[in-house]
């Protein structure tokens, strides 16, 4: 077998993984010096512990992996397909019998699979799916939504807690100002960029519409968790993860949709004993998702006489508050928070400020907006109409597309409240710079 510091110019460099020799052996044979589909056989790795450090000093392009070698390490799946120089592709080598190999290796990372015990067939199929894998992968790198994985000193705040988990609810006075736009992006960037296990909530009585901006149906919707917990008079974890649906196959983000009619928020499950439900069905639904999710955001609707909006702004550990630089309604927001204060006594400390569709000449300074509001400002996301209304029609939030200032603005919000954050939007900044001529070039030795 082979044993080279780096593929061949234009080869694809491979390393067997796996914890049977008989399937290395086909391998090995298959992929001779000299074989058609242009893959070089570099190594066997039987410890999990090596898989990692070969792969880079070795410069492979893809690795087939047995779960079951000694060392095994799912992380590792993530660790090369985000290698920094490259993205080193895993193909999981999947064993017999039950278990969630491939769907736990697909979230991590995976680009194709095979069955173990391979087979003559098997191997023949093999090249096909790996340069396909490859292709998909140099594609995904090449990308401006490519998320990059987290830096060693961001994975060690992380591991040291160095922040904590959080429910927020994003509020307005007024509808068109954004909010649920702001909503969507920020579980994104928390969920999805950062990786952290993200609940986005729709809770809007006033009617849904983050499953109309994601392009998803509302056939799992807050009203049949609503209902069900009107019936039981209780709420359990399980039950309200089965109503709720994963944005992306690879993410931590989680989706409970909102009423799919507005007529819906008039029931009884939402209006029984004067509103007193809705409340508690409120307290009870962010009790069970603070259990599960590092970070549950909440969009409400403008009406806060309505009890399930109030009950979320009261339970909730931040709120934040969306304007836009338009002076009547700043004025009016404040009004309707100052009796929330005064009246209702609500924290002031849990409010945070976030101003949106902001531009230079509004003729209404950043300044004076916070002035007027009264609320530390923790985030400004200019104004760019297109750019917005392309990721509304396309159903993608604008973070997990091309860079812009847009974007830029919605990762400030959200690191306020998950700080690592800045340093993996910092670091997708510096790949998305440098990335694509290795990448092209690679594209183009596979004839992509």
């Amino acid at each position: 077998m082979q044993n080279s510091s780096s593929a061949e110019e234009g080869k694809v460099g491979l390393i067997a993984a796996l914890r049977e020799w008989g399937d290395v052996q086909l391998l090995t044979v298959a992929f001779a010096p000299g074989n058609e589909a242009g893959i070089v056989m570099l190594t066997w790795c039987h410890d999990g512990s090596r898989l990692f450090p070969d792969a880079v000093s070795l410069e492979a392009e893809v690795v087939i992996l047995d779960p079951r070698i000694p060392g095994y390490a799912l992380e590792d799946v993530q660790r090369l397909y985000h290698h920094e120089k490259k993205p080193v592709v895993v193909i999981a080598a999947l064993p017999p019998g039950p278990g969630d190999w491939q769907e736990s290796m697909y979230r991590a990372g995976a680009k194709g699979h095979v069955q173990l015990p391979l087979t003559e067939e098997s191997v023949r199929r093999l090249p096909g799916i790996i340069h396909t894998a490859i292709e998909s992968a140099l594609q995904e790198r090449a990308s401006p939504g490519y998320i990059p994985q987290v830096s060693p000193e961001v994975a060690t705040a992380i591991a040291t807690r160095g922040w904590q988990r959080a429910s927020v609810v994003i509020w307005a006075n007024k509808g068109g100002v954004g909010k649920s736009t702001i909503a969507e992006n920020v579980a994104a960037l928390l969920g999805v960029v950062a990786n952290r296990k993200t609940a986005l909530v729709d809770l809007n009585m006033d009617g849904g519409s983050i499953h109309i901006d994601l392009g998803i149906p509302p056939t799992k919707n807050v009203y049949s968790v609503a209902s069900a917990y009107e019936f039981r008079g209780e709420l359990k974890g399980g039950e309200v993860q089965t109503h709720m649906i994963p944005f992306q196959s690879q993410s931590n983000l989680w989706l409970l949709l909102g009423l799919p009619k507005q007529s819906m928020g008039g029931q009884t499950c939402f209006k029984r004993e004067g509103g007193e439900q809705g409340k508690r069905f409120a307290n009870a639904l962010l009790d069970v998702l603070r259990e599960t999710f590092d970070f549950v955001v909440i969009e409400i609707g403008q009406n806060l006489n309505d009890p399930v909006h109030l009950a979320a702004i009261r339970a909730a550990d931040l709120v934040l508050v969306v304007v836009t630089p338009v002076q009547s309604a700043i004025l009016r927001t404040r009004e309707v928070l100052e009796d929330l204060f005064d009246k209702i006594q609500l924290d002031r400390t849990r409010f945070r400020l976030v101003v949106n569709a902001w531009h230079p000449d509004s003729g209404l300074a950043r300044k004076e907006i916070v002035q007027i509001m009264g609320l530390p400002e923790i985030g400004v996301i200019p104004s760019n109409l297109v750019l917005t209304m392309t990721a509304l029609n396309t159903h993608r939030p604008v973070v997990l597309s091309k860079n812009s200032a847009v974007a830029d603005g919605m990762a400030q919000v959200a690191s306020s409240i998950f700080a690592p954050l800045a340093q993996v939007w910092n670091q997708k900044h510096r790949l998305g710079r440098k990335r694509r001529g290795l990448l092209d070039k690679m594209l183009d030795a596979l004839g992509a």
